[in-house]
């Protein structure tokens, strides 16, 4: 056991330790997917990996490669050791692996030898991680030969152990053999990148790798499942090609198994129906977005697809709903990412904690409601309808494609059904994104967090408050039901958000005043009705020495009037309070000044506390009058009635008690949405912004393009002149030409010694030729 130079030993691995923790992955595509992942991180970048099945030495070999920026040597060691991870995300790429541990445990899973050829614009190294090469030498601690190639050919002398190692133990015995495989890497197109080849593969009981590389030549399946499957199972639960293609929630990177590529898909963009909802856990400061939809695909393939950080952590996972005898929600497929969730180490399920039993519990309300929805939705528009949504041949509402150069993900029109085997930006329908160059268009969850609107849960919320109030008189004193809370609308008008300024405004309380007015219109009609038994029972003689109404007067009469003047009180302050919060909710949404927004902070705040105030007195008055009543009567009536007074008044005040609750849970609400609503009118405002920069810029390039346009109008102008001149010029110098010829003529008739057979008629010589023979003739005749 080695020790450090303090003597403090050093604690070391066991090789055994190899396999123990290879058994955390009890599913073999989730060995493979750590593999993908390790591709997938920003630090390795790669933009392709190549998954295949080959034979070395007549053994069963899984290989992997991709394109990415390579290993170093110091990189490579740690990939090869325990628990180092330096992931980074690098712009909106977050990284996959945090443990350190996902090759090591990924690749030991499908075999007992893995050898890793990897290159980067410096180095070649070749590294070795072998279960049968320990067992062979007899190691006790866990050793990784490894020899780096440099390209200026200074290697390091200490490789020379490790090369014997892999040469012996591996299934390369030459250098030139294992040059061939780093060779190999530059085939993808890049110089750099790493090759990953395992054998030994797992067996099952019969002595056959648990893979089945013959059923389909272009896919891996799995042999277990592959005889257990039916229409009830997923095909990505035994097929490395469906597996991958949903393995990321937005894929980034394109995966070829067995030399055909992939073909990924935005899970939450391929389904029918589909309906955006949010909902925000308790633990949470924002909202997560749910997305709702049918399988285009199945009907029997449906539940939750759960990702974390944009990785698939759990698919198809039938939330309580969905398991119940009345199979609600069959087909409805919900796709949520959970970043505020931990995953277990194989990252194929996640710890069972208090908040992930609470994001299963409201999936499953969230995902009933919109089954709930979308069927009341098809029964209003055709009533005469007998089948079942779920058994619809259904499409997808959109469609989507990943360009195969760029990698980014375009919308194309709806009406497209088939697609190229390759597809690029420049083939785009829509000329705004038709270059690679052009940045992604928004998704709808990008662009509103809205929910999608529920009328049924509305209708049902409304009829529930409707017979409610229709409950008969008696049967409210007698037996009153629980206080209703009716929900104002989450979302305001378009018109209610006023400029920028709304960012700076704080939200207003939400007290239910409906909730409260008719617990004091109860109130009113309990104590009428003691009143009116008071004045019958007041018509019998009474035998006693003080008159009746002088009885009455001084026992119930001071108690009555106190409870009228208490009511009265009850609804002046609730009337106060509905015209202040109006006042306030107009005050909100009007436009406000610059200067005036620290007074208006404080009016908010002192408005917040007015009505919190207001609230307290309320439910303190009936508390009070059923106090006073019980004191009045408290030589007139028996026990059994002074405690069942007491007893409702205690219920009472546990019911209003649990409205404020819900008020203020509401009004919590409110804040966000209003919070929300801050987010969208800033970005709104930035958008509009961009848009008058660009307006403005493309007001200035068009004036470039009018001056231009015009210097061009001149100059074609002045072409126009010269060739004109030049068809002049040209006229001219035929006509003299002519003439020349004609004079030359001439003048060989009268001297035909005079030879003008080889003159140029087009130059000026001729000219002077031609006077002087006219000269001499003139001579010859004086």
């Amino acid at each position: 056991m080695a020790a450090r130079k303090s003597g403090i030993p050093l604690s070391t691995i066991s090789p055994k330790f190899l396999h123990a923790n290879s058994t955390s992955h009890t599913w073999p595509f989730s060995a493979i997917a750590e593999l993908i992942d390790n591709s997938y991180d920003p630090d390795v970048r790669a933009r392709q990996i190549w998954i295949d099945w080959t034979r070395v030495r007549g053994l069963d070999c899984l290989s992997f490669m991709d394109n990415g920026e390579g290993l170093t040597r110091a990189r490579l060691h740690k990939m090869l050791s325990f628990g180092f991870s330096e992931k980074k995300a690098a712009k909106f790429h977050i990284p996959i692996g945090v443990y350190g541990n996902g090759f090591k445990s990924g690749s030991m899973r499908l075999g007992k030898d893995a050898i890793v050829f990897t290159k980067t614009r410096d180095t070649m190294s070749v590294g070795l991680l072998s279960q049968s090469y320990l067992e062979a030498i007899g190691a006790q601690r866990v050793l990784v030969p490894m020899i780096t190639f440099r390209r200026d050919g200074h290697n390091h002398v200490e490789d020379g152990g490790s090369l014997r190692a892999i040469l012996t133990h591996s299934l390369f015995n030459s250098e030139k053999e294992l040059f061939t495989e780093l060779r190999a890497i530059s085939a993808a197109g890049t110089t750099t990148g790493t090759r990953i080849i395992i054998w030994n593969l797992r067996t099952t009981a019969n002595g056959e790798t648990e893979f089945d590389f013959d059923t389909d030549k272009y896919d891996i399946l799995i042999r277990v499942n592959i005889s257990d499957k039916s229409n009830m199972t997923p095909e990505s639960e035994y097929s490395l090609r469906a597996y991958s293609s949903i393995l990321y929630l937005k894929p980034r990177m394109q995966i070829i198994i067995r030399g055909q590529r992939v073909k990924s898909q935005l899970i939450s963009k391929s389904l029918a129906h589909i309906a955006q909802d949010n909902y925000r856990p308790s633990f949470l400061n924002k909202r997560v977005c749910i997305t709702f939809g049918y399988n285009t695909k199945s009907k029997e393939h449906y539940g939750i697809i759960i990702y974390h950080k944009n990785r698939l952590i759990k698919p198809y996972v039938k939330v309580s709903c969905q398991c119940k005898a009345e199979r609600k929600g069959v087909g409805v497929i919900g796709v949520i990412e959970c970043n505020f969730l931990q995953p277990t180490h194989n990252k194929q399920d996640f710890d069972d904690t208090d908040k992930y039993r609470k994001i299963m519990h409201n999936l499953s309300i969230k995902l009933e409601e919109y089954w709930n929805e979308i069927r009341y939705k098809r029964k209003k528009e055709d009533p005469k309808c007998t089948v079942a949504i779920e058994d619809v041949l259904k499409v997808p509402d959109q469609v989507w494609v990943q360009c195969d150069s760029c990698l980014k993900w375009r919308r194309l029109p709806d009406a497209i059904t088939e697609l190229p085997d390759k597809w690029f930006c420049s083939m785009n329908y829509d000329p705004q994104f038709r270059s690679c160059l052009v940045e992604e268009e928004l998704e709808d969850e990008e662009e509103d967090q809205k929910s999608y609107p529920k009328p049924f849960k509305l209708q049902r919320r409304n009829t529930k408050s409707l017979l409610e109030e229709n409950i008969p008189e008696s049967t409210q004193t007698q037996d009153r039901p629980a206080l209703t809370t009716i929900q104002a609308p989450r979302h305001p008008a378009a018109s209610a958000i006023s400029g920028p300024s709304l960012a700076e405004r704080s939200p207003l309380p939400l007290i239910n005043l409906t909730a409260v007015s008719n617990s004091l219109r109860r109130a009113k009609q309990k104590f009428s009705a003691i009143e009116t038994q008071m004045e019958v029972t007041s018509a019998f003689p009474v035998l006693s020495l003080t008159p009746p109404q002088e009885l009455f007067s001084q026992t119930h009469w001071p108690a009555l009037n106190e409870e009228r003047k208490t009511l009265t009180q009850s609804d002046t302050l609730v009337s106060k309070a509905a015209c202040g919060m109006m006042e306030g909710i107009e005050s909100h949404q009007g436009p406000t000044t610059t200067a005036e927004e620290t007074c208006e902070r404080d009016a908010s705040s002192g408005t917040e506390r007015e009505y919190s105030s207001a609230a307290e007195q309320i439910i303190e008055l009936p508390l009070k009058n059923e106090k006073k009543w019980v004191v009045h009567h408290e030589g007139h009536d028996d026990d059994e009635e002074e405690e069942c007074n007491l007893a409702e008044a205690q219920q009472w005040q546990d019911e209003l008690m649990e409205l404020m609750h819900k008020t203020a849970e509401e009004r919590d609400a409110c804040r966000q949405e209003l919070e929300v609503l801050r987010e969208h009118s800033a970005a709104l405002e930035d958008e509009r912004n961009r848009l008058i920069s660009r307006l403005e810029s493309a007001g200035e390039e068009k004036s470039k393009l009018s001056a231009l346009c015009d210097q061009l109008r001149s100059q074609l102008a002045e072409l126009r002149e010269q060739s004109q001149r030049g068809m002049e010029e040209k006229d001219d110098s035929s006509k003299l030409r002519t003439l020349r010829l004609n004079l030359s003529r001439l003048l060989v008739s009268f001297i035909p010694s005079l030879h003008l057979e080889h003159v140029d008629y087009n130059s000026d010589v001729i000219d002077t030729i031609l006077i002087q023979s006219g000269t001499y003739k003139l001579y010859l005749h004086a």
